[in-house]
């Protein structure tokens, strides 16, 4: 036997613990100290030639060299050994769908580099989307390969050094970073502009209020907000992005200047005016106020300025500028709740698409309601306060009930209700739309489980799903654990996704409607034409269903053309053979002109309201599921 055959072994599920031995034995390192230490490789393949062949020329690179040739345990005999070079067949899967190359690039915890070995154009597409390190294609030629596998050896061996250097190097900017955290709470003015930081802003203003009020004036506050410049630090870099944050300052200084030095001209009389960084992306001004044109005059000043171009190193840049205006003593009596409100009108400008935006108690209260309704439902949610009613799904033709709907209800205890679209933008804004989603996805499946079990035959349950949700890669778990806990089938499930603002088009969120798709749930598209999205990517989304939003059906007494709109989404639905469904029918003229079109189902007040869960069963035993 060869000095490289002597290197090799070829291992099943019965050896898996050999080979981890035989992996992890340590390499002694022979010739010049500068060379290349020795490294080890798993081969998994079923090519008896690659296992001839492969030993001999890997040895021959230093490698040593463990053969597989079941792939169940390829995932477990990597993780164990953590090999620097992994050869594998790209034919090979993991007993499903997924193939090996695939498997071994999705695991984190393992960082060896996969060389993919490729007989057809297939596996190598495959292989490049996964992006291994290196491919081969048939007939292989070892000797290459073994040179490719030595090559792949010393990037790794490399990166761990790079890896090293960068865990120092952070460390290092860490130390620095808060060094100069410390430095910048010391001083007052922040040091990437120049401008007075938010502390020394502050006092300006405090000593601005006090001024005015004994002069008898009005003092105007501007916070000015860019909501792109996130996007500029992405593209530029942070020395880029400082660049223009120093240039945003100096064109905000000079529209102060300007407008102090015009009134100065034409007035007499002392103004205030000064200007301060608030944080990374934020400016507060203060202006004096002596007639009703010097603030509209001043933030059209600053409109124009910020609505041109501006350039950073040659590179163009344009900024989405919003301006929030509160004035003293008008609008607040001491410094933060002026400033406060101040920033409260500038984010409610951004709401809008930017602009100007003056504070205005409605302002004011709704942001007090919203951050009132976060605490609230952070309460809810820790009480199981929340409940959830099911709407029933009608057969146009048949009468029979199809499945059911399920909705949050947030009962308080007056009896009333928060309304939904209240409380889930809420939850969308702070985060927690993915324990309210995961909630509710429990909850529902939860309760069909009980209906099944008491002999209803519904077909399945539609629940709701946020984009957030489809976003989080942990999502495709929760489903198949709340399925599995329930004791539901896959297709007993239908996940409904709204067309406004989730079907984008996003790769992420298309990825996971696909693997849920793949898993067996069903998927409908709700609020079907209220946006503008869905019918470009309907061809890619592996949907099952199309929910009609309810206001064309409302129009159909009305307007002819939500008549004939509707019209097309069956046909639409039809084309595609999707499930068509119609939302908040109430009237039987309304369901007699759907079961002209030819749609599917309907759900509304003239078949039911949203009914608690003990009164769907009693439902059912009047409208018999199908």
């Amino acid at each position: 036997m060869s000095d490289s055959e002597s290197k090799s072994r070829e291992v099943g599920g019965a050896d898996l613990t050999t080979a981890i031995k035989q992996l992890s034995q340590p390499v002694d390192t022979l010739g010049d100290a500068f060379e290349e230490p020795g490294g080890t490789a798993l081969l998994l393949c079923r090519d008896s030639d690659s296992k001839k062949w492969a030993p001999r020329w890997l040895g021959q690179s230093d490698l040593q060299v463990t053969i597989a040739s079941d792939p169940a345990n390829a995932l477990e005999l990597a993780r164990a050994t953590q090999p620097d070079v992994i050869i594998v067949d790209a034919a090979l899967t993991d007993g499903g769908s997924q193939r090996i190359f695939d498997v071994l690039q999705d695991a984190a915890d393992v960082r060896s580099k996969v060389i993919a070995l490729c007989a057809s154009n297939n596996e190598i597409k495959a292989a490049l989307d996964a992006r291994v390190f290196d491919i081969a294609r048939k007939p292989y030629n070892w000797q290459s390969i073994a040179k490719r596998a030595r090559h792949a050896l010393q990037i790794k061996n490399r990166n761990l050094g790079l890896d090293e250097a960068n865990v120092a190097l952070q460390d290092a900017l860490e130390l620095a970073n808060i060094a100069r955290q410390r430095l910048r709470s010391q001083e007052q003015f922040e040091p990437v502009t120049g401008l007075p930081n938010k502390s020394k802003f502050v006092d300006l203003l405090r000593r601005a209020m006090q001024a005015s009020e004994r002069g008898g004036n009005s003092l105007a506050v501007f916070v000015v907000g860019f909501s792109r410049f996130r996007l500029v630090i992405e593209a530029m870099g942070q020395e880029q992005a400082d660049r223009l944050l120093t240039e945003i300052g100096h064109k905000l200084g000079t529209c102060l200047s300007e407008s102090s030095t015009a009134f100065d001209s034409n007035n007499s009389g002392l103004r205030t005016a000064a200007i301060g960084s608030l944080d990374s992306f934020r400016f507060g001004l203060m202006l004096t106020v002596f007639d009703d044109e010097s603030v509209p005059s001043f933030q059209q000043q600053l409109l124009d300025v910020f609505s041109r171009p501006m350039q950073i190193m040659g590179q163009v840049v344009h900024l989405s500028a919003s301006l929030g205006i509160a004035v003293y003593p008008q609008d607040a009596d001491d410094v933060d709740q002026l400033l406060q409100r101040a920033d409260n009108a500038m984010r409610d400008a951004q709401n809008r698409g930017g602009g100007v935006q003056y504070y205005c108690s409605e302002t004011n209260r709704a942001a007090a309601r919203k951050l009132k309704i976060e605490h609230m439902l952070h309460e809810a949610l820790d009480h199981e306060e929340l409940s959830l009613a099911y709407q029933p799904i009608i057969d146009v033709q048949t009468g029979a009930t199809h499945s059911v709907e399920a909705l949050l209800r947030w009962k308080q205890s007056d009896g009333s209700y928060i309304p939904p679209e209240e409380f889930i933008t809420v939850a969308e804004e702070t985060g927690l739309m993915l324990r309210l989603g995961e909630y509710v996805l429990e909850q529902a499946c939860t309760q069909f489980a009980s209906w099944r079990q008491s002999g209803s035959k519904l077909s399945h349950v539609c629940v709701n799903v946020a984009k957030a949700q489809l976003m989080s890669r942990n999502f495709i778990a929760t489903v198949k654990r709340v399925l599995e806990t329930a004791e539901l089938r896959p297709g007993q499930l239908e996940l409904e996704i709204s067309e406004r603002g989730v079907l984008s088009g996003d790769y992420e969120v298309v990825a996971q409607l696909t693997e849920l798709k793949r898993l067996g749930v069903k998927l409908s598209i709700d609020d079907f034409g209220t946006g503008d999205s869905a019918i470009a990517y309907l061809k890619e989304l592996p949907v099952d269903t199309l929910k009609i939003d309810r206001s064309y059906i409302a129009g159909f007494a009305k307007n002819g053309k939500d008549v004939a709109i509707a019209s097309a989404m069956v046909a639409l639905g039809q084309r595609l053979d999707l499930t068509v469904i119609a939302e908040g029918v109430e009237t039987g003229d309304q369901l007699e002109v759907l079961r002209e079109f030819g749609c599917n189902c309907y759900q509304g007040f003239l078949a039911a309201k949203a009914l608690e869960p003990d009164a769907i069963l009693d439902f059912l035993e009047e409208n018999p599921s199908l």
